[in-house]
């Protein structure tokens, strides 16, 4: 029979029957179990591998959905999983591959399916069901659960292991610290005497105060085992200073800002100010690292006191009486070479100071005299040619020339002088700076000055900024006008305008730090600043509250 369908010899009724005969024995030979369904989900056949699964014969599938079947009631795969599935197949008309699956057959075992779906259609290509297949992947499913139990145990004990390898590593680390230390001491026991006097040696041959101090800490580095150096020297104020400090790999996590760090709370340092020789303090409450012990030592000279040495170690208990006689034998050395590099600075800046002067004196009673008299000369000619000859037009441009450069060299002589600045009104200031640019280059100048006395602070600062402002002007700009106004207000209100290119303050290249320094300025008395520029020039105001 089948062999005359297949050779046409059939038609109608027979050859359909035929047909579904084959059909039917093709499908329950076939190990993978097969379905289709209604648009609804609703089964209208299988073979014979699916309805074993189901446990309904083939003819009693009919009408009935995934709702019905063995299966429906599993928590993470119910009916609703497999019939979601089917209506995201039919309503977009794509099939669907590999969807893995939980299913518990009719006989009670659960296994696991790979199941693929695909959109069943009309000769109009309309989808109306869908034709499922699927697959029992238990062993596959089962052996990779297996694999990734053994992969996370593998995992779980390396990591075992692992760690216990670090802890070991971790306590041989202490152990070598720990060795390294005893040998250190016991090699500083023995060169004690000799670290000592090339200390001290070191020390003698400089008066520069930070050679000293680095000479300083390497001794305390060679006699005192530490996790941390530090020197603080006192100030002329009466405050303390972190000069400089050494700490060992891994004892800060951040370096120490001398800003934030309050030094005259110190422990050491509040036990130092009551008593007369070095300390040791464990556990101290306060101190620049994590410190478990400390050891401090004063230096001083006569009754002067020039600061402290301090060292810190994380081993509670650390230090010992040893330690306190090297370190305040550093602390004897030191405190005098501190004091004799001091008085040698401060000879140093009084012998600048003093030549400064002679400088100034000198300046002023030759140079500056000589340019008076070349700019009264230039006035005194101007005054007999007649105006509008070349000849009026370069002795004016000598007496310009001349009044700059006796503006410049009175600001030369201020900056000889600062103390001056502060003594010198505003007004009078910026008067010799507008002049000596005159002096420099042709420019249309407006000054309207108005004079206010200020603090001194306040006075230097206003002219430090309408200094670099000018400069600024001077050196970039190609302005032809400039406009300086000083309004006493209140508030006082210093203004300087020109009409040059102007600049971009994103743009301003590396390295140039007028601006920084002009808002550093300001904010340091209180000021407000304010830079606007652009294609018609660059104006800077700063406004001083009263």
């Amino acid at each position: 029979m089948y062999a005359a369908l297949l050779q046409g010899e059939l038609s109608g009724e027979e050859a359909l029957a035929a047909s579904e005969q084959m059909l039917k024995i093709l499908m329950d030979s076939m190990s993978n179990a097969v379905f289709w369904k209604d648009l609804n989900s609703q089964f209208v056949g299988c073979n014979q591998a699916f309805s074993d699964f189901a446990g309904f014969e083939p003819a009693l599938l009919l009408g009935k959905s995934d709702r019905d079947m063995p299966w429906a009631d599993d928590n993470e795969f119910s009916s609703d999983w497999f019939i979601d599935w089917d209506k995201a197949v039919m309503e977009s008309g794509e099939p669907r591959f590999g969807i893995l699956e939980r299913l518990r057959r009719a006989d009670g075992v659960v296994t696991w399916i790979e199941t693929n779906k695909v959109p069943l259609r009309d000769l109009n290509g309309e989808v109306i069901g869908l034709l499922g297949a699927f697959k029992d992947v238990t062993d596959v499913h089962l052996a990779q659960e297996e694999l990734k139990r053994t992969l996370d145990d593998l995992d779980a004990r390396v990591q075992r292991r692992t760690a216990e390898i670090e802890r070991a590593n971790e306590a041989l680390r202490r152990e070598v610290d720990d060795r390294i230390r005893s040998q250190a001491q016991e090699r500083q026991q023995r060169t004690y005497a000799e670290t000592l006097r090339d200390t001290a040696a070191s020390m003698s041959q400089t008066f520069d105060l930070e050679s000293v101090t680095e000479q300083a800490l390497g001794g305390v580095e060679r006699l005192v085992s530490n996790d941390l150096a530090a020197i603080l020297l006192a100030t002329a104020e009466g405050t303390l200073d972190l000069s400089r400090h050494l700490a060992g790999f891994g004892y800060l996590d951040v370096e120490i800002e001398a800003d934030a760090v309050s030094l005259e709370e110190l422990t050491v340092v509040q036990r130092l100010a009551g008593e007369a020789g070095p300390v040791i303090i464990d556990h101290p409450p306060s101190a620049l690292g994590p410190a478990r012990c400390v050891l401090g030592a004063r230096m001083r000279v006569a009754d002067q006191l020039v600061g402290y040495l301090i060292v810190e170690s994380a081993t509670p208990g650390f230090y010992n009486a040893d330690h306190a006689e090297r370190l305040a034998a550093v602390a004897d050395q030191a405190g005098a070479v501190l004091s004799n590099a001091r008085l040698a600075q401060r000879v140093s800046e009084l012998a600048a100071a003093e030549e400064r002067q002679r400088l100034a004196r000198d300046l002023h009673d030759a140079v500056n005299q000589s340019l008076w008299t070349a700019a009264l000369s230039a006035e005194s000619l101007l005054n007999d040619i007649e105006e509008g000859s070349d000849m009026h037009q370069r002795v004016d441009r000598l007496r310009q020339l001349t009044r700059g450069a006796l503006s410049e060299m009175r600001e030369l002589l201020l900056e000889l002088r600062p103390a001056e600045l502060a003594e010198v009104q505003l007004r009078d200031l910026i008067e010799h700076l507008v002049n000596a640019l005159e002096g420099r280059r042709r420019i249309d100048v407006t000054v309207d000055l108005q004079g206010v006395k200020l603090e001194p602070a306040v006075n230097i600062a206003l002219y430090r900024i309408a200094q670099q402002a000018l400069s600024n002007m001077a050196q970039h700009s190609n302005a032809t006008a400039l406009d300086v106004r000083l309004h006493t207000g209140p508030p006082v209100v210093l203004r300087v305008a020109d009409n040059g290119d102007g600049f971009d303050e994103n743009e301003v290249p590396s390295g140039h730090l007028g601006l920084q320094i002009m808002r550093e300025r300001a904010e340091a008395i209180g000021a407000e600043l304010v830079i606007e520029s652009g294609d018609d020039g660059t104006t800077v105001t700063v406004t001083v509250a009263p």
